[in-house]
């Protein structure tokens, strides 16, 4: 990786206005105070103390659940589930993988086992700090976007579960472009989708709606967007996508979480240079050949602008309430 850094780090830069759209920035756990606290509790209370943090936050457990023990381990257990049934079928022993939103680690720690390396990202240092207390592992670092940004390294998969379905459809294009850049050529996405789903509202019925509260949700709350099989695969082919298949994870998975009844967008970085890889269990449809995307290149000017601001919407629209299930 030597040499490399520098232009890694311009080619990743546009990550982190994905990333800040994508991690809840709106919540608590993102206060400076937060990794104190941490620090400044006994080693044997962490884990209790990292849990009462986590269950002030709205994102991480559900309605109801007023046992943090028991929910930590539902999660725990679901996310084990996830990464053996789903994510496992598309990792190589020796994959580095970048875990994009990953919270308070449940997932990450589950993957970990599984590959050479993984780096978790969140730009909440207060939930990077809980999740090194409740989901250590030897081969897997917690880090800010920025400081990703610094290591100047790339992967060979990229995933991200329960986030781009609260991200509009440009945030999600920039991140598309972005995760193409984080990619080794030839390398994989995995990346948790809603579509087809009459129950979800896309983003333009959204933009549609004329009722105060409609319009008020659109601007201030955290929002779900639905979108077409159609829409995913053209978004995905423009950020230089191919091979490109939509699984339902009902066909993978069993596991007590709403992200069964949805899709995994799987794909490989396509570029004219890029050396063929065996698919390796990779679910590959009719490939497509897109022209090579330099990423920050063509997002530099959409990029200029914080995610926040896209479309006019306020940060609590784009941030995903995906850290808390990880």
């Amino acid at each position: 990786m030597a040499g490399r850094g520098s232009t890694v780090e311009r080619r990743f830069r546009s990550l982190a206005g994905f990333a800040m759209a994508a991690a809840g920035a709106q919540n608590f756990l993102g206060a400076r105070w937060v990794p104190a606290v941490l620090a400044a509790t006994p080693a044997r209370r962490r884990p209790q103390m990292a849990l009462r943090l986590l269950a002030w936050s709205p994102h991480y457990f559900q309605p109801g659940e007023h046992d943090r023990d028991a929910a930590a381990e539902r999660n725990r257990r679901s996310r084990q589930t996830l990464a053996q049934d789903l994510l496992g079928r598309y990792l190589r022993t020796d994959d580095d993988v970048l875990d994009v939103g990953c919270g308070p680690g449940y997932l990450a720690a589950a993957v970990a086992p599984r590959v050479h390396a993984v780096t978790a990202v969140d730009v909440s240092r207060g939930v990077l700090a809980c999740a090194r207390v409740l989901n250590p592992a030897q081969n897997l670092e917690y880090l800010t976007v920025e400081e990703f940004l610094r290591t100047g390294h790339d992967v060979d998969v990229v995933y991200s579960i329960a986030v781009v379905q609260h991200l509009t459809d440009g945030v999600f294009a920039r991140a598309l472009r972005d995760w193409h850049a984080a990619l080794r050529p030839g390398g994989r996405l995995l990346v948790h989708v809603v579509v087809d789903d009459p129950g979800w509202r896309t983003e333009a019925q959204w933009r549609a709606e004329r009722g105060l509260a409609g319009r008020a949700k659109m601007r201030f709350a955290l929002n779900c967007f639905g979108r077409s099989t159609a829409q995913v695969r053209r978004l995905a082919t423009d950020a230089g996508f191919g091979e490109l298949d939509l699984v339902p994870l009902s066909a993978m998975v069993d596991v007590d979480d709403d992200v069964v009844g949805q899709h995994l967008l799987v794909g490989r970085r396509l570029d004219v240079a890029a050396a063929p890889t065996p698919s390796r269990g990779l679910a590959v449809g009719a490939p497509t050949q897109p022209q090579p995307v330099d990423s920050f290149a063509a997002g530099q000017a959409a990029h200029s602008q914080s995610a926040y601001d896209h479309a006019g919407l306020q940060p609590t629209t784009l941030a995903a309430d995906a850290e808390g299930t990880r």
